[in-house]
């Protein structure tokens, strides 16, 4: 079985057919803490009632007719194994906040949409992992996402306040390159480039003074009160 990336939790395939059985989602332990997200852990098979029609031939002396009925069976849903498949990668914004994680690639979005409905708020976007943002009624929004993000580096005392489409990515690109621990310590989500590029623009001129380097500023008491305020 490959590296896990978090929790795994079962959810309806189809929650207007439960004889359509379960698929996984897998969720960091962290988000499910700073969310409280319920979880279902592996459920027990789920007993359901099949039915089948079936045509039989018969003879009436040498006449042949066919005849229908009914049969009437039980049956049973079992949950679908984690296996080693990699799943998709889907970034939720929940006011502000985002959460990664894996989704078996035959859950559909309509199950997803279902399932966060149950735990987080209605105005949360589903990022896919092509980078389309839909509300949890599956409606595609007209901008593309984009991010700005604040990174700290405790070694150096130091916050980056820069801009990406794919924050995910970023960070780990960002952390291959440096030595130190990086934390994301907050993001915001905009709506598209231009609007990214123009807030990344203003919080640079803002904390000007104590820019260190480039996109990076001295970790100040009023720089991380301006962050923990930002929406």
């Amino acid at each position: 079985m490959g590296k896990r990336f978090g929790t795994i939790t079962y959810i309806d395939r189809n929650p207007d057919n439960l004889e359509e059985g379960w698929g996984w989602v897998e969720i960091r332990s962290e988000d499910i803490r700073r969310f409280r997200i319920p979880l279902q852990m592996t459920p027990a098979r789920r007993r359901i009632t099949r039915s089948k029609e079936i045509t039989v031939t018969r003879y009436d002396k040498t006449v042949p007719y066919t005849e229908t009925y009914t049969n009437t069976y039980d049956d049973y849903v079992r949950p679908p194994s984690r296996g080693v498949a990699a799943g998709k990668k889907f970034t939720l914004s929940i006011d502000g906040e985002l959460v990664i994680i894996k989704v078996q690639k035959s859950l559909t979005i309509r199950a997803l949409s279902a399932w966060i409905k149950t735990w987080a708020s209605p105005n949360t976007q589903i990022i896919t992992p092509g980078n389309r943002t839909l509300s949890l009624n599956g409606e595609k929004l007209a901008h593309q996402t984009h991010f700005i993000y604040f990174i700290l580096n405790e070694d150096s005392n130091a916050v980056k306040i820069g801009r990406a489409k794919n924050l995910e990515k970023r960070m780990k690109a960002l952390q291959t390159s440096s030595p130190a621990r990086l934390k994301l310590i907050k993001s915001v989500q905009v709506k598209g480039s231009e609007e990214a590029q123009k807030l990344e623009r203003l919080l640079h001129q803002q904390f000007e003074e104590i820019r260190l380097a480039g996109e990076w500023f001295k970790a100040e008491t009023h720089l991380l009160n301006h962050i923990n305020k930002l929406s």
